[in-house]
């Protein structure tokens, strides 16, 4: 009860943190329901993440736990000693027990509260809030329902293979075992996706922080990627065309249609105009784009050799669900609404990537050039004290940040590269030494350095929960900077949609467990012989052969074959290949393709400038970058009806 107490301040502070993030990304409509439920999702994600130092801080040997139990009682009788000593076995040997272990270690309680919670958050409660914000559907009741069908599904799948699992588990070993194998599907499944992201994160993080030492190199990758960030704008107002214009069909196809009268006095009949002009609302919120991204709408014949075919999703394009010119149903109206707010969405996002490549540029040529030191702010002598203070704070923080971009701010990058690929190396060969009989985890000797019996448990704490941090980074920087996720990615202040965060908030809870279960088993603890909480929490699944042992084992060696595929560049020219849309993709080529690229995405970026300056400032809102090369015309994007746009998208909740 003492260290749940004392882990109270340390809950607010990570809770804290966790709604700063929230409302920092979170955009003006986002519902307050879905801003606390993903708060309380992060908050269990960073609980666990620092819940586990301290855990291993409290980790003593059973047999020294025993022995120390056993010389408290020795002062005893004879019968009481016996008593007492057989209840200081039960309590550090053979605690089976909640009770029994919580006692042993008082972060088992929490550990319980935040895998469950967290496991039920990440398979159901954020599954279903994210179908029902995707859902085209008029109704929160009729939207919920959607949400729980499609989620239903995909748990129906789960359940079945977590029957076969329980019933091959139960004909082996005699007995039925539910809880483990549910544990080792979600582990098994977790395991994978954060040997995958690792192995692409510990190359992807040193690298990428080595490279932001060089303002030159940065920008060419900038003038490189603008040409696919215009061209992903392009795509997005058309697909946002399509769609309304299935929408146009859909309604013209109501007002033609022989039952195109709707009765006012049939509830189904009105609450069908209802949903109809439901559909028109949403569909006028993007009627009158800015005039940038308005100039960029094309006529259909103009643009169906871009997007036509399928969406994406195995949904038809040019609104297939209208036929013969019927009248649609309400089903087909839903799946009309859900693809109109997802092209909504994309929209947003192609246009907030586009702004931040706009300002990455603008910053990184501000690099390039140097500056020059800031002069002195003339102030009279006479004007007041606060006047002539705030005057010199001014100057003072002008010239601070005039010596950390010319001198610093490079060799500081380049130490951080430096420092986080040794720290790379480390964790490749901890993973790589998983299976070896001895401990060969570097990690170890830092522990050890710090051990907490010296009365360094604050030092030891920090130095376990270093690694676990850095991994974190490197696992989840590499699942948001696939552009496959489009909207699902946070994107600046106050712009990231409600969908955005329930995704994130899911993948964070879903990955942070398996995550940390790969990191005990990196540090090799003996967790049999020891009064770890969490290996007490994850140790149902050694009940399932190979899922629950072996494979936790040998599944992270999947990380060292793709370092070396990132390495080579491997991972980028396989997601060229397949297609999927990339940073690492887009810089893909030969010296003549990159040079071409760098020409166009300059002509871009000056085109852009030169209309925001000449609408009155470098921070205009609209702008046309005229023609481009691709034989069509474009236009730059520095709107700020993103913002607006995206607090009527994202409000489904209230």
């Amino acid at each position: 009860m003492d260290l749940i107490q004392s882990l109270a301040p340390l809950w607010a502070l990570l809770f804290s943190l966790a709604t700063w993030l929230v409302r920092h990304f979170a955009s003006p409509g986002v519902s307050i329901l879905i801003q606390a439920l993903v708060v309380l999702s992060f908050g269990l994600g960073f609980g666990g993440v620092a819940l586990l130092p301290i855990d291993l801080s409290l980790t003593v040997s059973i047999d020294e736990g025993a022995a120390a139990d056993g010389g408290s009682d020795a002062d005893d009788g004879d019968a009481a000693a016996d008593d007492v000593e057989g209840e200081g076995d039960v309590t550090m040997a053979t605690a089976t027990s909640d009770e029994d272990f919580s006692e042993v270690n008082a972060t088992y309680v929490p550990w319980l509260v935040t895998y469950w919670s967290t496991f039920l958050l990440a398979w159901t409660v954020l599954p279903l809030v994210r179908q029902t914000l995707l859902s085209g559907h008029f109704t929160l009741s009729s939207r919920l329902r959607y949400g729980c069908r499609r989620v239903v599904r995909a748990l129906a799948i789960m359940l079945c293979l977590a029957v076969a699992g329980i019933l091959a588990l139960a004909a082996k070993l005699g007995t039925w075992h539910i809880i483990p194998v549910v544990m080792a599907l979600g582990n098994t499944y977790g395991l994978l996706l954060v040997s995958l992201l690792l192995g692409y994160g510990l190359v992807d993080v040193p690298r990428k922080l080595w490279r932001n030492a060089n303002p030159e190199l940065e920008l060419r990758r900038a003038q490189i990627m603008a040409g696919a960030a215009d061209e992903a704008l392009f795509d997005a107002v058309w697909k946002l065309q399509d769609r309304e214009e299935s929408i146009d069909k859909a309604v013209s196809a109501i007002e033609n249609s022989d039952k195109g009268h709707i009765s006012s006095d049939s509830p189904d009949d009105v609450y069908y105009a209802q949903c109809v002009d439901d559909l028109i609302k949403k569909r006028e919120e993007t009627a009158n784009l800015s005039p940038e991204l308005q100039r960029r709408r094309t006529a259909g014949s103009q643009r169906r050799h871009s997007n036509s075919g399928d969406d994406g999703e195995g949904n038809r394009e040019e609104g297939g669900e209208v036929q013969n010119g019927e009248r649609p149903s309400l089903d087909e109206l839903a799946r009309l609404g859900a693809k109109l707010k997802l092209a909504q969405a994309q929209l947003v996002s192609a246009e907030q990537r586009w702004n931040a490549l706009v300002e990455r540029s603008q910053f990184y040529g501000e690099l390039k050039e140097g500056g020059s030191p800031p002069g002195h702010l003339g102030v009279a002598a006479s004007a007041p004290l606060l006047s002539r203070a705030n005057a010199q704070l001014s100057i003072v923080g002008q010239y601070g940040r005039y010596v950390w971009r010319r001198w610093l701010r490079s060799p500081m990058y380049r130490f951080l590269g430096m420092f986080t690929a040794g720290l790379s190396v480390m964790v490749l060969w901890s993973e790589a030494t998983l299976a070896a009989p001895v401990n060969l985890n570097p990690f170890v000797l830092f522990l050890g350095a710090t051990d907490r019996e010296e009365g360094n448990g604050l030092l030891f704490q920090i130095a376990a929960l270093v690694p676990l941090l850095y991994m974190s980074w490197c696992m989840f920087g590499s699942l948001f900077k696939l552009s496959v996720f489009g909207p699902f990615c946070l994107r600046g202040s106050k712009q990231s949609l409600g969908v955005a965060l329930v995704f994130n908030a899911q993948y964070l809870v879903r990955l942070q467990f398996p995550l940390g279960y790969n990191y005990l088993l990196m540090l090799k603890y003996d967790t049999s012989s020891t009064t770890c909480a969490f290996s007490k929490v994850m140790s149902d699944m050694e009940t399932v052969p190979f899922f629950g042992t072996s494979f936790s084992v040998y599944a992270p060696l999947l990380i060292l074959a793709l370092c070396g595929f990132t390495l080579c560049n491997g991972y980028a020219r396989l997601l060229s290949l397949l297609g999927i849309e990339h940073e690492d993709a887009i810089l893909m080529g030969d010296k003549e393709t990159l040079d071409g690229k760098v020409n166009e995405g300059i002509q871009l970026l000056r085109r852009h400038v030169e209309r925001s300056g000449g609408a009155g400032g470098g921070r205009s809102e609209s702008g046309s970058l005229g023609a481009s090369g691709r034989g069509r015309s474009r236009s730059g994007s520095r709107a700020s009806s993103s913002l607006e746009r995206g607090a009527s998208f994202s409000n489904e909740m209230v």
